[in-house]
């Protein structure tokens, strides 16, 4: 049994393993049961070179990736964050950063992708992994079809 109620489910595992594809699914899943907010990054590809992200939100709406332009609050009320990828957004914003930590102090639930490795430790990674209500759920090629019903009961549960 675990001290503290979960608030934040991190998915992490290889480049190209399928975390966003997981969090897609998960956010499916998850639609009918309850109230979410969040977005994916898309990788914006030229010539077979990454060139950038585009933000997709969870209504699917693409814009650019706004590096400097983070919402602090939340227009309406959410059960379910989803947050995908925490790695390369706090690179680009401070504000980013702020936000997210806000947000996982003040207990939301939120369903966050993050980096396997990284050549430099990165803080807000750190303070994801380390948080005592975060469980982590590393992403192979054999789990990741389970993984979708494993991680959204294990939400629900968590769900008030």
């Amino acid at each position: 049994m675990e001290k503290h109620k979960l608030t934040v489910f991190l998915i992490t595992g290889q480049p190209g393993i399928g975390k966003t594809t997981l969090v897609g699914k998960i956010a499916a899943n998850m639609r009918n049961q309850c109230t979410l907010q969040g977005f994916f990054t898309d990788e914006v590809r030229e010539n077979n070179q990454r060139i950038g992200f585009d933000v997709v939100t969870m209504a699917g709406k693409r814009e650019i990736l706004a590096r400097e332009k983070v919402q602090g609050n939340l227009p309406k009320p959410t059960q379910l964050m989803i947050i995908d990828e925490v790695g390369k957004m706090e690179l680009l914003s401070k504000r980013f950063e702020e936000a997210v930590r806000m947000l996982v102090l003040n207990e939301q639930i939120a369903l966050i992708t993050i980096p396997l490795h990284t050549n430099k430790r990165i803080g807000l990674v750190e303070f994801l992994k380390s948080y005592p209500q975060s469980r982590i759920y590393t992403v192979n090629h054999t789990n990741r079809d389970s993984l979708v019903r494993t991680i959204s009961e294990d939400i629900i549960k968590s769900i008030p």
